[in-house]
């Protein structure tokens, strides 16, 4: 019986390191995903300057470009 106890603590020692390597993993990935998502929130001010940046570089291009798509927007409204 005296080495059912031990086995006892060795399974509580286990559970213990077990929530230890848990609680740093979700700290880890908390903070992961925090600065994932402040990737995300820069994502459409990156894309509006690089549109602005597209449009400097060939303004005729994105005129057409621009003339065109309202032209297929147009035809499929009517």
């Amino acid at each position: 019986m005296a080495n059912a106890g031990s086995d006892y603590d060795a399974i509580r020692d286990d559970i213990s390191a077990l929530k230890s390597q848990l609680a740093d993993l979700l700290k880890h990935t908390s903070s992961a995903a925090r600065a994932k998502a402040e990737d995300l929130r820069d994502l459409p001010a990156q894309g509006a300057e690089t549109l602005r940046e597209q449009v400097k570089e060939s303004p005729l291009a994105s005129i057409a470009i621009a003339f065109i798509a309202g032209s297929i927007v147009g035809r499929m409204m009517r």
